[in-house]
């Protein structure tokens, strides 16, 4: 079966308009059977989007939560982790910030060196996981 990896912005980098866009790419991402791989971001968003979309599609989950919330010790090896179960990773992330975001900005991705999103970890693991598992990577970039 199938083990898709589904990431991206957390929840704070969304619109109402673009937080449906995300959910309908996931329920599409997980219409067929699979399982699906993810990172339980504890800011929300795709990865908690794509949890409830494979509970309410009865597919297997596997789920890695970082055991720290630091680089080193946490998100690095959560993401490694999600990079080398998944057979093909999906990159949900915005275009632009909403209106109303309160966060760090950046002027382009600093972790896929990319003007045409918000940054995002998410892009960090989807290029360590062609690298270093040679696994297929797909954005998707949501207006």
């Amino acid at each position: 079966m199938t083990r898709i990896g589904i990431i991206g912005n957390e929840a704070s980098k969304f619109t109402v308009e673009t937080r449906e866009k995300a959910k309908i790419i996931i329920k599409e991402l997980l219409k067929e059977p699979c399982i699906l791989v993810s990172g339980g971001c504890h800011l929300g968003g795709v990865d908690i989007w794509a949890e409830e979309e494979a509970i309410a599609l009865h597919r297997l989950k596997t789920i890695y939560r970082p055991q720290k919330l630091t680089w080193e010790g946490g998100y690095k090896q959560r993401n490694i982790q999600i990079a080398r179960a998944s057979d093909i990773v999906h990159v949900i992330v915005v275009k632009s910030y909403p209106p109303d975001y309160q966060g760090m900005k950046f002027k382009f991705c600093y972790h896929c060196n990319s003007e045409d999103h918000v940054k995002s970890g998410a892009c960090w693991t989807a290029k360590y996981a062609e690298k270093h598992f040679n696994k297929k990577t797909k954005w998707h970039i949501i207006e």
